[in-house]
């Protein structure tokens, strides 16, 4: 391996890879603090699971992403092809969708239980609809 190659629990990866694997880290922190700061404010079981697993399905994609180049940059071959010893992680990519599609569903039923309820919730933001002139 190079010389600029630094060792995490014994085994060597390149900065590039330990400096993405860190950013993405970070990212999946803060969207865990900032989720968690701002819960959703309903009594329904079912809006809670659904945010849980909206929150479970954005902070894991992030780990994951950190996860996969820590994983992916120890991964050092000699003499073959890259992808032979990287191939057997495959199961990876499908945890990775995954997690997208948990995120993606979770947000959409969230979004879609007003809808379907047929009433509208209160809500303190501003509307675009016109008011008719005070007279």
């Amino acid at each position: 391996m190079s010389t600029l190659a630094v060792s995490v629990f014994g085994a060597e990866i390149g900065p590039v890879e330990l400096g993405f694997a860190v950013v993405f880290a970070a990212l999946g922190v803060r969207s865990a603090v900032y989720w968690f700061r701002h819960p959703v404010r309903t009594a329904d079981l079912t809006d809670e699971l659904l945010f849980a697993a909206f929150v479970t399905g954005r902070v894991g994609t992030w780990l994951l992403a950190a996860g996969m180049f820590v994983l992916f940059g120890t991964i050092h071959t000699v003499g073959r092809a890259y992808t032979d010893d990287a191939s057997q992680f495959a199961w990876l990519i499908i945890v990775f969708l995954a997690l997208g599609a948990m995120q993606l569903l979770a947000g959409w039923f969230l979004g879609a239980r007003d809808a379907w309820s047929g009433t509208e919730p209160e809500r303190d933001e501003a509307r675009d609809e016109p008011r008719p002139p005070a007279s």
